[in-house]
């Protein structure tokens, strides 16, 4: 009899939580679109309620915040914008009563850039970062990725990874990246410069040696551009190729290119190459 029961119960009873769960999921889908996300206290009101424990109530935030878009994660609810917004709201008030709290940056990077779009607001989150967290090179690493890859601003993607690389405890190929990024920002001699000077610290032989490749590079590029504004002058028109210099007497033969590529003369009038400065390791 006991069984029976069981199973009608279990008959009526699951169907109607069924039902009931998509009402209230409909009814909280149609509470979030009408109502905002939330509100975020000022930091300066923050810190008074927070009696010296800043930390804390900005560990007590920071979770709040994953947890706010952990849902919406797990449950597939597309962020709308207000939500965006008050998220970023939370992480910067986070950084605000904790500057030197190092997760709320890197969750900035991670969510805001690529699951946003949101690239501005993540750079001057990491900015704030940058200003207080001077020993941490991941930050400028990270601002002059976003600057490189989402915003092509290579130029300023470079000075950014220069910047981390000069920080102790950064990996070693930001330097070669570093100078990579400012050639193609149109920066070579900055970058040469960069590279001259990693080079006069460095006591690795063998990162030593690869940094002299890329500089080599560099700086021949350099030399040719050199000589192409010169051909300009002198000739009143631009090169067609990069023969017209061996051709007009400016060189015997074009320099060796360093990767083992083929040096291009890009329609911008800048130098190039077909290895794109990265060793090929069939070649070598």
């Amino acid at each position: 009899m006991r069984t029976v029961l069981l199973v009608i119960f279990t008959i009526l009873v699951i169907p109607l939580y069924l039902v009931l769960q998509g009402a209230c999921w409909r009814q909280r889908e149609e509470v979030r679109r009408i109502a905002p996300a939330g509100y975020v206290m000022p930091a300066s009101f923050g810190r008074v309620l927070a009696m010296g424990n800043r930390g804390l109530l900005s560990d007590y935030l920071f979770l709040k915040g994953m947890n706010f878009v952990g849902e919406r994660f797990v449950t597939q609810e597309a962020m709308t914008e207000e939500d965006w917004r008050y998220f970023i709201a939370i992480i910067d008030r986070v950084t605000d009563l904790d500057p030197y709290f190092l997760d709320p940056y890197i969750m900035a990077e991670g969510i805001l850039t690529w699951d946003a779009g949101k690239v501005a607001e993540a750079n001057q989150l990491l900015e704030k970062g940058r200003k207080h967290r001077k020993n941490q090179w991941r930050i400028p690493f990270y601002m002059g990725f976003n600057y490189f890859y989402f915003l092509k601003d290579y130029a300023k993607g470079a000075e950014y990874i220069m910047e981390a690389s000069r920080i102790a405890g950064s990996p070693p190929f930001l330097a070669t990246l570093g100078g990579r990024l400012s050639y193609y920002g149109g920066k070579t001699r900055t970058g040469i410069l960069f590279l001259k000077e990693i080079m006069a610290e460095t006591k690795d032989p063998a990162f030593r040696a690869k940094m002299e490749i890329r500089l080599a590079a560099m700086e021949r590029a350099a030399s040719l551009e050199d000589l192409l504004e010169k051909f300009k002058k002198e000739k009143g028109r631009s090169p067609k190729s990069l023969n017209d210099l061996v051709a007009a007497g400016y060189l015997d033969r074009l320099p060796k290119e360093p990767y083992g590529g083929e040096w291009i003369l890009l329609p911008s009038g800048r130098v190039f190459s077909t290895s794109r400065f990265v060793k090929n390791e069939k070649q070598h």
